[in-house]
């Protein structure tokens, strides 16, 4: 048998020994770079939940941007939205309303109270959603009393029967007077009378088969008026009875 040199057998020998050095030094650099590291099931996690986050945020954005109303400025949508509540409390469909049927039935109940000759003791007017019908204490009660003088309270109430009868609307019944204080032993202050006014006509609506849950009473006393109480003409006005029309709330 022969034997290489003993010197050519310890080079061999130095030479696999850098080799293996080499090769750990390589694979400790690697795993400290983290070039062979696999990903744990924990480390992927987040990515998962940032995901679903971006899902509903998303899906948040298209239900704003399906009920936003980009149809004119928000004054101009407010102005739509009173003519809208003003149609339906008159009756009129504001989906197939015109300006034309508007003021013809805006102007039904007035041209009714002037035919019956009591234009003068019944004015209309309209608010932001609301129809207001407002009467003169002098035809409906006697000075100082809560029942109704008889046929012209009647016939002043009729129309508005009828309109009532033909809505669903809401009834809010409001007594005013004027600042002349009154005391007696049934209204000790004009709270007392304008409350109970107020509440006789309510009852009056009741017992014409208007429903009792559309209705309200108010009495206001001389807290709200619309005239100067410093002359009579003044005082006369600001004694009243106010119905105020709204449309119920969607249920």
């Amino acid at each position: 048998m022969r034997f290489g040199k003993p010197s050519s057998l310890a080079a061999q020998s130095e030479a696999l020994r850098q080799d293996r050095e080499a090769a750990a030094e390589t694979i400790h650099r690697q795993n400290f770079a983290g070039i062979d590291d696999i990903p744990s099931q924990e480390d992927e996690e987040w990515v998962t939940t940032y995901m679903d986050i971006i899902t509903l945020l998303l899906i948040l954005f298209v239900v704003l941007l399906a009920n936003a109303d980009f149809s004119g400025s928000p004054a101009e949508r407010e102005q739509v939205n009173r003519a809208n509540a003003l149609m339906r409390v008159l009756g009129i469909d504001p989906n197939s309303a015109t300006e034309q049927e508007l003021t013809s039935v805006g102007t039904s109940l007035t041209s009714e109270f002037s035919e019956a000759g009591l234009s003068d003791m019944v004015a209309i007017s309209s608010s932001p959603g609301s129809l207001n019908i407002r009467l003169n204490d002098q035809i409906l009660f006697r000075r100082g009393e809560a029942e109704f003088i008889g046929e012209s309270a009647d016939k002043v109430m009729q129309p508005i029967i009828e309109l009532l009868n033909r809505s669903a609307y809401n009834i809010s019944v409001e007594g005013h007077t004027d600042n002349v204080p009154i005391s007696t032993v049934r209204f000790p202050s004009n709270w007392e009378l304008s409350a109970a006014r107020a509440t006789y006509v309510v009852r009056y609506l009741i017992a014409q088969n208007i429903a009792a849950n559309r209705l309200r009473a108010i009495g206001y006393a001389d807290s709200l008026p619309i005239a100067d109480n410093d002359s009579a003409a003044g005082r006369g006005e600001n004694r009243r009875v106010t119905l105020v029309l709204t449309v119920p709330d969607k249920p």
